[in-house]
């Protein structure tokens, strides 16, 4: 179903993307032998993440940036935390929120465009909390 809807076009929308798919590709490879590239097929996948928007277009925002919090912050309903029906409706509503409180930022970026902004995004976030592991004398591979 996730390789059909891909090629679609239609972006995936998960929050903590580079967490969740990895441990999707990690269990694809244990149980079914193949990772989540062999499933696809050489269909692209564009992933709209909620956490990596938010944490670039608010970078400055305090708080932690947990599914929780972020609809907190941007008046999302999240009915029944941890559940995959509530926690997957209140993602899309949460990129719904944030696409609208940044729409002058976003609005004539394509899906791919977007993708491949957000990987960008991710990649330096990643940096900047490694650099901050290692001024704080514990150095981690993020």
């Amino acid at each position: 179903a996730l390789a059909e809807s891909c090629a679609t076009g239609r972006p995936l929308v998960v929050m903590n993307a580079p967490f969740d798919l990895t441990l999707l590709d990690r269990e694809l490879k244990r149980h079914r032998a193949s990772s989540l590239a062999g499933y696809l097929d050489g269909v692209p996948m564009r992933v709209v993440d909620p956490r990596v928007l938010d944490k670039h277009l608010d970078r400055y925002r305090k708080g932690r940036r947990t599914l929780t919090d972020l609809c907190a912050s941007y008046e999302v309903v999240l009915d029944g935390a941890h559940d995959a029906a509530a926690d997957a409706t209140a993602s899309l509503e949460l990129v719904r929120a944030v696409c609208r409180r940044f729409s002058t930022r976003l609005e004539r970026l394509s899906p791919s465009e977007l993708h491949a902004l957000q990987a960008t995004w991710h990649a330096a976030q990643a940096r900047g909390l490694e650099a901050w592991f290692a001024k704080s004398g514990t150095p981690e591979r993020v």
